[in-house]
């Protein structure tokens, strides 16, 4: 990874997260805010994985971030979560480990194969659980919050 300042990391995926929320055929409105949320998220894992040198963790607590803004934006802007979670979680997934595992795959080196699938896998793992804790706990106090009013 290059040592960019932050704020360079920060536009740089603001403006690759805003690219995938075209993509998938984000409304409009929202691109401003899908880019924030991508770009807040990718300088928190950026920022943490200097400090603890420790992809998994950062890679969490990143897209617990990444869920936590989407889930709020979703009910301030009146959208769906996932509008904004998917394309903010994109700068996290692991893709250069895919790639790295299926070049030393078929470079016949099985055990870095072996190592850079299981560092993909569990860092997917970790964004994945991240995501599932946040929507999980806004689901569930929504939930509760309903039935207090209906008493």
């Amino acid at each position: 990874m290059t040592d960019l300042p932050l704020y360079l990391h920060f536009i740089y995926s603001f403006m690759a997260t805003i690219g995938f929320a075209v993509f998938f055929n984000a409304p409009k409105s929202t691109l401003i805010h899908s880019g924030f949320v991508g770009g807040v998220g990718w300088t928190l894992f950026y920022f943490l994985l200097k400090i603890t040198e420790n992809s998994i963790l950062a890679n969490f607590i990143a897209a617990i971030l990444v869920s936590y803004i989407s889930e709020i934006l979703a009910r301030k802007l009146k959208q769906p979560a996932v509008v904004f979670i998917i394309p903010g979680i994109i700068p996290l997934v692991p893709g250069l480990g895919m790639y790295n595992t299926m070049l030393f795959l078929v470079q016949k080196d099985y055990n870095n194969a072996i190592a850079a699938g299981a560092d993909a896998l569990f860092v997917a793992g970790a964004i994945s659980l991240g995501v599932l804790v946040i929507t999980s706990l806004f689901k569930t106090f929504h939930i509760i919050s309903i039935k207090k009013a209906a008493k």
